[in-house]
């Protein structure tokens, strides 16, 4: 894919993370709770698994920052080296990486929802 392409996901990416962020800082704060402690209890915390609504924003955010952390690394790491092969091993390192990382977000979203 090129480049281009990539940093365009990217800002799609960064849009997303502000948006589900925001919204997520909301839920914890003062959206359909009553004060920090509620916010913080184990109850709560269980039915925000149970909402669909919350999942799917809970979701979108680690997708959000999922890539845009990983994209951030991985242009470090071309930036520090240079060459085909380097290129090559870099940019599968940090897709199996995101795999690794999406594979154990998403199956602790869907455990929790499912209720197991």
């Amino acid at each position: 894919m090129k480049e281009s392409t990539l940093q365009l996901v990217n800002y799609i990416m960064i849009l997303a993370l502000l948006v589900t962020l925001a919204l997520h800082l909301a839920m914890q704060a003062f959206l359909g709770v009553t004060g920090y402690a509620d916010a913080l209890s184990y109850q709560t915390a269980l039915s925000r698994y149970k909402d669909a609504l919350s999942v799917s924003l809970l979701t979108i955010l680690l997708i959000a920052a999922t890539y845009h952390g990983l994209f951030g690394l991985r242009n470090i790491l071309l930036e520090w080296r240079s060459g085909r092969s380097w290129h090559g091993f870099v940019t599968v390192a940090t897709l199996g990486l995101a795999v690794v990382m999406l594979g154990w977000g998403l199956r602790t979203i869907v455990l929790a929802f499912g209720g197991v």
